[in-house]
């Protein structure tokens, strides 16, 4: 309701220039694609680093992680090994996470996008 609130005093105050219209329409487009593709860089980086981590966490064969293995079945890891990974995770990327939510969090992948929506909401 806001954006359509702004869109029409711009285009008050601007007037109804069609050029004008045209490169207001072209800044709003680069924007939304500008912040589209640092949301994936970024997304792309945290997996990285997440995948990262899970390599180095000593009870797992590093050449069996994804980005989709599932951390109990792919990688054997039982509930006490998981904790000690969320734990990881919360130190690497100073985040907390709760118990409910790193229970739903079965591979790398969960953990990047659980990683990504809380950074969203902190700079929202």
């Amino acid at each position: 309701m806001q954006s359509i609130r702004n869109s029409i005093l711009w285009h008050v105050r601007m007037g109804s220039s069609p050029q004008k219209l045209m490169l207001a329409e072209r800044g709003n487009v680069l924007k939304c694609l500008s912040r589209h593709l640092c949301a994936s860089t970024n997304t792309d980086q945290i997996l990285d680093r997440v995948v990262g981590l899970v390599k180095k966490f000593d009870k797992i064969e590093s050449s069996k992680v994804t980005k989709t293995a599932d951390f109990h079945k792919d990688l054997s890891l039982d509930s006490l090994d998981r904790v000690e990974l969320v734990m990881a995770f919360e130190e690497e990327f100073s985040i907390e996470i709760p118990e409910e939510k790193a229970d739903k969090l079965t591979c790398c992948v969960d953990v990047a996008r659980y990683i990504v929506s809380e950074a969203e909401k902190k700079s929202a």
